[in-house]
């Protein structure tokens, strides 16, 4: 699972982004990943926590993205590329 917010501020001239994803790793636990930092500048972050169970890392997930939703950030669809 994995979504993309954004929050443009115009008149600050700040543009920021967070990907926020939840996935399982190799060995059966879970990983929540959120990135954040100015868009088309150069900084940012990436912070990862590990869980082992589904239930937690959706918790924190969630949280993390109602949190941002709160602050301004809007989802933004993300289309794949094709195979």
């Amino acid at each position: 699972m994995q979504i993309r917010l954004e929050k443009f501020d115009h008149h600050g001239g700040r543009h920021r982004y967070c990907v926020l994803s939840l996935s399982q790793t190799l060995f059966g636990d879970w990983c929540v990943s959120q990135a954040l930092g100015p868009i088309a500048a150069p900084g940012g972050r990436e912070r990862r926590s590990y869980f082992s169970h589904h239930c937690e890392a959706l918790q924190l997930f969630e949280a993390a993205r109602d949190h941002h939703l709160g602050r301004g950030y809007v989802p933004i669809p993300v289309q794949l590329g094709l195979l």
